[in-house]
C-alpha cells in the first residue's frame, strides 16, 4: 500500500492554474509526450472538470472531425460517460460536485481514454 501511495504522489498532481482553476495532471499521455491535464473550475457557484480542447486537438490529428459520423460517435461517447462539448470552444467537460469529483474525474478519464483509442476502429 506504501508503494501504491509514494506511485500516486508522484504521478498525480494539482496545482492552482488561475483564480478559478485548478489543474490535475495525471499519467495520460499525449501523442507527443507530456502528461495529460484536467481542469477543474468553479464557475458562476458551479463546479466541472475540463480538458480545455485537449482531446479534441489530439483528436484532430486522427480524424476528419468535420464528418457527421464521427461527431455523432463522439457526442455519443460523450453522453455515455456523462460528459458534453462546451457550448463556446472544443473543451470537453462533465459537471461536479466537491462531493464526487473523484468519481466525475474518473468518467471524464473513461470518455477521453475511449475517444483516443478509437483510432484502433478508423485507421
Amino acid at each position: 500500500m506504501k508503494q501504491l501511495e509514494e506511485f500516486l504522489q508522484r504521478k498525480i498532481r494539482i496545482v492552482q492554474a488561475g483564480p478559478t482553476k485548478f489543474a490535475i495532471s495525471f499519467p495520460m499521455y499525449k501523442i507527443e509526450g507530456g502528461l495529460y491535464e484536467i481542469y477543474l473550475v468553479a464557475e458562476s457557484g458551479k463546479f466541472y472538470l475540463s480538458d480545455e480542447g485537449t482531446t479534441y486537438a489530439e483528436l484532430d490529428k486522427i480524424f476528419e472531425l468535420k464528418e457527421p459520423d464521427v461527431i455523432k460517435n463522439l457526442v455519443a461517447i460523450l453522453k455515455q460517460y456523462g460528459c458534453r462539448k462546451h457550448q463556446s470552444s472544443n473543451a470537453f467537460i462533465i459537471e461536479c460536485t466537491p462531493q464526487d469529483i473523484h468519481q466525475k474525474l474518473s468518467y471524464l478519464i473513461q470518455a477521453i481514454s475511449f475517444m483516443l483509442n478509437m483510432k484502433i476502429f478508423y485507421v
